[in-house]
């Protein structure tokens, strides 16, 4: 992490992330790696570590989908929780309204960056 900024992590351009779909990435800490996702829900890009709030275990069956099936909710699938997609709050399900740990995005020229400098980790 430079002194000049925040450092930002590529994930990928903007265009290649359609309406409804998600895109995992991996973000380096000093000891491991997390995985994370972004999404494009009514035009705009969500980003939050790839960890259920009711129990720490990943979102998505490793297929990379983190909807449900009508689009309007991220689903855990281990337990059914329904997160909004743009705030990452839980609004059913085992999780207690925690939200996922948000992680800071940044567009510049058509690219969209993880601000890892600001990523939420929570109690990890």
């Amino acid at each position: 992490m430079s002194s000049k900024g925040p450092a930002l992590l590529k994930i990928l351009p903007t265009k290649d992330l359609k309406e409804g779909k998600s895109f995992k990435f991996e973000i380096p800490r000093p000891d491991r790696k997390t995985e994370a996702f972004v999404v494009k829900w009514n035009s705009k890009f969500y980003a939050y570590l790839n960890l259920c709030r009711h129990w720490t275990v990943g979102l998505d069956f490793d297929d990379n989908d983190f909807f449900d099936e009508d689009k309007a909710w991220l689903v855990c699938k281990n337990h059914g929780a329904l997160y909004e997609p743009s705030t990452g709050i839980c609004q059913g399900g085992p999780c207690g309204g925690a939200g996922l740990y948000r992680v800071p995005l940044v567009e510049k020229e058509g690219i969209l960056y993880a601000d890892v400098a600001k990523v939420d980790w929570g109690e990890m």
